[in-house]
């Protein structure tokens, strides 16, 4: 059997209710479910930390270039030993590389698996 209509709760307010108790006008605005899992909500951030205090402290502990070739252009900072293969997301694990050895060493650790 469907339930009574009922009128808003806020004080003077005669509307139906839609959603909380709460009209339309009156109601908080639908949010989309949180599929953030606590695992992925540490890992954001560390991501984060790693976006802002990491990334900076390793480029310039490895002086802006490459530690491979010591190019200066198109320097990303990598993790020595993946995330996904026990890595941290600490300056210890953190290098500067050009993209062209950002690349080769990626291809290097997919044939190993």
């Amino acid at each position: 059997m469907p339930r009574a209509a009922s009128i808003c709760l806020v004080a003077g307010c005669p509307k139906r209710t839609v959603r909380f108790g709460k009209c339309a006008a009156h109601a908080p605005p639908e949010r989309a479910w949180s599929r953030t899992s606590a695992r992925n909500q540490l890992r954001d951030a560390a991501r984060r930390q790693w976006d802002r205090r990491i990334r900076p402290q390793a480029l310039a502990r490895d002086q802006f270039t490459c530690v491979c070739c010591g190019e200066r252009d198109g320097l990303e900072v990598d993790h020595v030993v993946p995330i996904a293969q026990g890595g941290t997301w600490t300056l210890d694990n953190a290098q500067t590389l050009c993209r062209h050895c950002h690349a080769e060493k990626t291809a290097q650790e997919r044939r190993k698996q």
